[in-house]
C-alpha cells in the first residue's frame, strides 16, 4: 500500500477536504483564462468542446494505465448515459445563460444548487436538515454574492437567461447525486473517464451551430492549454474529493471556487477587488470553517455520549 493509500485510508474526510479545496483552486484558473483566450479571437465552442474531450480522455488513459475497465456492466453503461446526460445538458444551459445574462448572476444562481441538494438529500432521508447545514449553506451563499459583486449595478434579469440558469443549478443537482452514488460503489475516476467519454461524444453535435474559432495568437494557444490543463486537473480532485466526502459536502466546500477565480483574475488579468468582496471572501471561507468545526464537535458529543 502507497503512502497516499494510507492516508487515504486513514483519513478520509480531510483528504476530502484537500481534494475538494484543490479542485476550487485549479477550477478557479478556467474563468479568467478563457476570457483570455476569447479576447484573442477563440470561441466558447472551441474551449467547451476541447476541455470536455480533455477531461474525458485525460480520466480514460488514466483507467488504461492502472488497468481499471471501463463500462464493465450493463448498469455502469446506464450510469454512464445518466451521468453523461447531465453534464451535457449543463454544458449546453450554462453557455445559454451567459448569452442572456452576465456572469456573476449566472454563477450565483448555479451555485444554488447546493441548497437544493441538501432539500433534496434531506427529502430523500439521506441527509438530516439542522441549523448548522442551513445556515453556513446559506451564509457561504451571500458571501458569494458579495465575491462576485452581485448588489451592485447589474443589468436588467432576462427571464429566459434566468430559466438556463436554473435548469442549469437543478442539473447540477442531479448531477452531483449521481456522481456521489456512483464514487461511493466505485472508483472515482473510473465513473469520471466513463460520464465524460458519454459527455463528449453528445457535446459533437453542437459542431452544427457554431464553428470552432481558434485562437489568432501564440499566447491564445497557451491560454486554451492552461485552461484544457486547470479542467483535467480540477475533474481528478473533484472524483476523488465527491468520492471521499459525498454530493453534498463536496457541493458545499466547492464554494470557494469563486474565490480563487477572483484572486486569478487579479492576477493574470490585473483586476482589482473592493472592500465588499474581501469581506466576501472572509464570509465564505469563514462559514465553511464553520460548518467543519461545528460537525466535528457534535460528532464528539455522539460519542461521548
Amino acid at each position: 500500500m502507497t503512502a497516499l493509500a494510507r492516508v487515504l485510508k486513514k483519513h478520509p474526510h480531510r483528504a476530502g477536504l484537500v481534494f475538494a479545496i484543490l479542485a476550487a483552486i485549479t477550477f478557479g484558473v478556467y474563468p479568467p483564462v478563457v476570457r483570455a483566450l476569447y479576447a484573442d479571437g477563440g470561441n466558447a465552442i472551441f474551449m467547451v468542446l476541447g476541455a470536455t474531450w480533455a477531461r474525458a480522455l485525460s480520466m480514460a488513459l488514466y483507467c488504461i494505465l492502472t488497468h481499471a475497465p471501463l463500462f464493465r456492466t450493463r448498469e455502469d453503461k446506464k450510469q454512464a448515459l445518466i451521468g453523461g446526460a447531465f453534464q451535457t445538458c449543463s454544458v449546453f444551459s450554462v453557455m445559454l445563460a451567459l448569452f442572456y445574462l452576465p456572469g456573476p448572476i449566472v454563477i450565483i444562481i448555479i451555485f444554488s444548487h447546493t441548497i437544493m441538494l441538501l432539500f433534496f438529500m434531506a427529502w430523500r432521508g439521506e441527509i438530516k436538515l439542522n441549523s448548522v447545514n442551513i445556515a453556513t449553506t446559506i451564509l457561504a451563499l451571500l458571501g458569494l454574492t458579495l465575491v462576485l459583486d452581485l448588489w451592485h449595478a447589474q443589468p436588467a434579469a432576462n427571464w429566459i437567461g434566468m430559466a438556463f440558469a436554473f435548469i442549469t443549478a437543478l442539473v447540477a443537482v442531479g448531477r452531483l447525486y449521481v456522481y456521489g452514488k456512483q464514487t461511493q460503489k466505485r472508483k472515482p475516476i473510473v465513473v469520471g473517464a466513463e460520464n465524460f467519454l458519454v459527455a463528449a461524444v453528445l457535446t459533437l453535435p453542437a459542431l452544427f451551430f457554431q464553428t470552432p474559432h481558434l485562437p489568432a495568437t501564440l499566447m491564445g494557444d497557451v491560454y486554451a492549454l492552461a485552461g484544457c490543463l486547470s479542467v483535467i486537473f480540477g475533474s481528478f480532485f473533484m472524483f476523488w474529493g465527491i468520492g471521499l466526502l459525498g454530493s453534498f459536502q463536496y457541493s458545499l466546500m466547492c464554494k470557494v471556487e469563486p474565490i480563487f477565480t477572483s484572486i486569478f483574475s487579479v492576477i493574470l488579468l490585473n483586476e482589482i477587488l473592493s472592500v465588499h468582496q474581501y469581506v466576501g471572501i472572509a464570509l465564505t471561507v469563514g462559514s465553511l470553517v464553520a460548518y467543519q468545526l461545528l460537525c466535528r464537535a457534535k460528532e464528539k458529543q455522539v460519542c461521548a455520549g
